[in-house]
């Protein structure tokens, strides 16, 4: 059963708009991961009541929190509480005050005013097999589109070729036709045409295809990159693959597969055939780019770092191994430098008509940041390592049921916790959950500005000695698991602080080779899955992003996903591509003087 669900929103004037959310998401944080806040203030614990709306469809039944916070008449009308609303499958939503043409609302990277793509169906005849004069069908197909490239495989000239008899009289031909010149597929019946926009991560994939007529995505899937096996970070990975070639190999026909994977799990719920993939578009970092191209690492073994190739590169999918049509064509789209890669590249996209002062930043084990200022950009990438992503962490995990993704305190300096999935036991902690714990213990001073926990009467936890540090009991075993607590602990914070130094460093040293202070930022864009659920209060308490008014942070969502689709669906978005890539400063931290004094200093809370 696929995880993916579709999401209807109905705004006053019955327009409809449909996205994608994924089962087991709150109708809140399926909302948001869309950039629709609801209201409340409780953290998704239904205890406000506020974030109140219409739905219909397949979700949880009502809760007692909703039975409590919700009038008889409310009930009546279909009123659920988004926080407490768990979707189970297709679901309809209806927000009076949904403005359709936002910026930043997109169906994994559709702009809501795009209604058809560049590939166009193109309908023509040709004359029947005449006995006396026999001519070569491909030779009568080539005369007939003598304006376009024709190039068609074996086996579509032999399904031609099936139908193609003496005596029958002309023939009905239909094709599709890319950038107004190519054609390498030709028909009886007019046949759907699509591409598939891959953002490939170290840590996990996303994947979406897409109808190159209307320009529409109609599926998308998620997987973890299974290369984790031979190590979760691209140091591990890297390492494994110079050893020897076969290793390298290796690691690009487990993503190979991975990959084909996702396609055959699209195709097949909507019943496309893999001959009507005929393009793709592919987005990563420059590492995993290369593990995707197989085209050697060696270049990534020492400083300085440098990939074989930096350029938007097209090759032939079936050169790879990558399933689709025998003429498909991938775009990797451009790389900016180092290790920022077409991922950095595709993200811009989402911001090519801003014009105001901003930084873009995508959070991982690798940060990504970008600045823009007065029509010029920089770029650079540093090391953060996994503690974001609950790597390294004690009780740290991926985001999934079970996990703790939000912490915040109540008018009483109370924690509170908001676990994925509303399940018991708790599993664990996410970044999300992580950078707000962190950040709450600071404020409530239960650890100092050094990072150092603090023991007090007061304190909501209790405090375990290994011997070695100190470790705070966030969950009680009584609460959870026998044996299994969920542990804080000072080297858990330690790793914070590492992770979110090296980021803030990053942005101090961009921001002073632009001569740019962080006042003049008129926004902060956050990317990618950790970035989305970022609580940008959070993130400033404890010296992760500069000190700005926390509304001028955005989380754009998966923004590298979004520009992929773009670049696919739209060749002035691939030219797009390559100005930014052309006309963006890229800046090396690892040679920076000041690198390792400032790195010091952001160590601090």
């Amino acid at each position: 059963m696929s995880d993916k669900a579709a999401l209807t929103i109905i705004n006053i004037e019955q327009k409809e708009y449909t996205v994608w959310a994924f089962k087991g998401q709150t109708l809140y944080d399926a909302l948001l991961l869309h950039h629709i806040e609801q209201a409340g203030y409780c953290g998704g614990l239904g205890t406000c009541g506020k974030c109140k709306l219409i739905a219909k469809g397949e979700l949880n039944e009502l809760t007692l929190t909703e039975k409590e916070k919700l009038l008889p008449e409310e009930l009546k009308q279909g009123m659920r509480l988004a926080c407490q609303a768990i979707i189970e499958g297709s679901v309809s939503v209806y927000l009076d005050n949904y403005n359709f043409d936002s910026d930043y609302i997109m169906q994994y990277g559709i702009p809501n005013n795009l209604e058809v793509g560049e590939v166009k169906i193109h309908n023509f005849f040709i004359s029947g097999l005449d006995k006396n004069y026999p001519v070569p069908i491909y030779t009568r197909i080539k005369e007939a589109l003598a304006a376009y490239e024709v190039a068609l495989s074996p086996e579509n000239i032999n399904e031609l070729l099936s139908i193609d008899r003496a005596g029958r009289p002309s023939l009905k031909l239909y094709c599709p036709v890319f950038d107004n010149k190519t054609i390498n597929y030709v028909g009886r019946t007019m046949e759907g045409v699509y591409g598939v926009a891959f953002d490939i991560g170290s840590t996990s994939l996303f994947a979406a295809l897409v109808n190159l007529i209307d320009g529409q995505v109609v599926a998308v899937s998620s997987k973890p990159n299974m290369q984790r096996i031979y190590g979760a970070d691209i140091v591990s990975r890297l390492s494994y693959a110079l050893d020897e070639e076969s290793k390298e190999n290796s690691l690009h026909q487990i993503l190979i597969n991975n990959l084909n994977s996702m396609i055959e799990e699209m195709t097949s719920a909507l019943e496309v055939a893999p001959r009507q993939v005929y393009a793709y578009s592919v987005v990563g970092n420059p590492v995993m780019l290369h593990f995707f191209t197989r085209i050697s690492v060696q270049g990534f073994a020492n400083y300085p770092y440098l990939a074989a190739f930096r350029e938007e590169l097209s090759i032939l999918a079936k050169d790879i191994g990558l399933s689709g049509h025998s003429a498909a064509v991938v775009n990797v789209l451009p790389q900016i430098g180092g290790f920022v890669g077409a991922d950095t590249t595709a993200a811009l996209l989402n911001l090519a008509e801003v014009k105001s002062s901003y930084l873009l930043i995508d959070i991982g084990t690798n940060g990504e940041i970008v600045l823009h200022k007065d029509g010029e950009m920089w770029a650079t990438s540093t090391a953060a390592g996994p503690a974001f992503e609950g790597g390294q962490i004690s009780s740290g995990m991926r985001a999934s049921p079970g996990s703790i993704d939000k912490v915040f305190l109540d008018e009483n300096k109370v924690f509170n916790f908001n676990i994925i999935g509303q399940e018991e036991p708790v599993r664990g902690l996410c970044g999300s959950g992580i950078i707000d714990l962190v950040a709450s213990l600071f404020e409530v001073n239960y650890i100092d500005k050094n990072g150092i926990i603090q023991e007090k009467e007061e304190m909501q936890f209790k405090i375990l000695h290994n011997g070695v540090e100190k470790q705070l009991v966030i969950y009680d075993e009584e609460d959870i698991l026998p044996g299994q607590p969920i542990l804080f602990t000072q080297e858990d914070i330690r790793q914070i602080q590492l992770a979110k130094s090296a980021i803030r460093t990053g942005i101090d040293l961009l921001l002073e080779r632009a001569k740019v202070t962080y006042e003049e930022l008129d926004n902060i864009y956050l990317a990618g899955a950790f970035g989305n659920y970022l609580n940008p209060v959070s993130s400033i308490t404890i010296g992760l992003l500069p000190p700005i008014e926390p509304s001028k942070v955005v989380n754009i969502g998966n923004a590298a996903g979004n520009g992929a689709i773009l670049a696919l669906i739209s060749s002035a978005n691939r030219e797009l591509a390559k100005n930014i890539t052309e006309n963006i400063n890229y800046v090396e931290l690892a040679n920076n003087p000041d690198f390792q004094a400032r790195f010091l200093e952001n160590l601090n809370f």
